[in-house]
């Protein structure tokens, strides 16, 4: 089993079906985590966000292209679909995964608003 389904059933066992059908991609598994992430904003379900944050931000710091692109497009740049997950980036992605991402963030977005939440991780509001 590769380390990213590992990694996935350790923080979603509730996927345990999923993650074991060799036909689920991790692109899969992110389009399956952003309602969950949205959701569990708005019910401020914070063990939820930390799995989920948790789990984007590993895929999105591996050397390996699959992961960290699936964490990007999949994930992160969809982030700015809602103004609730929007408005969480700077609490929940660590910097160094949003600066990985600020440029898909941006074509989504615009520039002026990536430099917004680049001005609240330069004030200390952000994730490290």
């Amino acid at each position: 089993m590769s380390a990213w389904r590992r990694r996935a059933l350790e923080a979603f066992p509730e996927l345990r079906s999923e993650l074991e059908s060799p036909d689920t991609t991790v692109y899969e598994v992110f389009f399956t985590l952003l309602p969950w992430c949205h959701n569990a904003h708005i019910s401020g379900d914070e063990a939820a966000l930390s799995r989920i944050y948790g789990f984007a931000g590993w895929c999105a710091r591996q050397p390996e292209k699959e992961l960290w692109n699936a964490a990007g497009v999949a994930f992160y740049e969809h982030l700015t679909d809602s103004r609730v997950t929007l408005a969480a980036i700077p609490r929940w992605v660590p910097r160094d995964v949003f600066e990985s991402v600020a440029g898909l963030l941006a074509a989504r977005i615009g520039a002026d608003k990536v430099a917004d939440l680049v001005l609240q991780y330069d004030s200390g509001d952000g994730a490290q």
